[in-house]
């Protein structure tokens, strides 16, 4: 997939979700599909993966992260499963 279309789904993920000031880089990682830093307020998603994956799989990688932010945590507690939910339908998604 090409870097326009991942900033396209990216985009279009930030405005559904009603967030501002968040950036995205798309860059090579050796363990992670894709990282959030509150410090930063930066995506990383990693280059590598992105041909792996369909729209709407790496539209669910974004979702995932950018709900971090939302919610101002960086587990998977209560909140962040509320707002994934509202998203994504309970039970086609498991997270770690």
């Amino acid at each position: 997939m090409e870097r326009k279309q991942v900033i396209k789904i990216f985009r279009s993920v930030v405005k559904e979700l009603g967030i501002e000031g968040v950036k995205i880089r798309i860059t090579p990682m050796k363990r992670k599909v894709a990282s959030f830093s509150f410090k930063t307020k930066t995506l990383r998603l990693n280059c590598n993966i992105i041909d792996l994956l369909n729209k709407e799989q790496l539209k669910f990688i974004i979702f995932h992260e950018l709900i971090h932010f939302k919610v101002r945590d960086i587990n998977h507690r209560s909140k962040f499963h509320e707002e994934l939910e509202k998203y994504y339908d309970k039970g086609s998604v498991t997270t770690c």
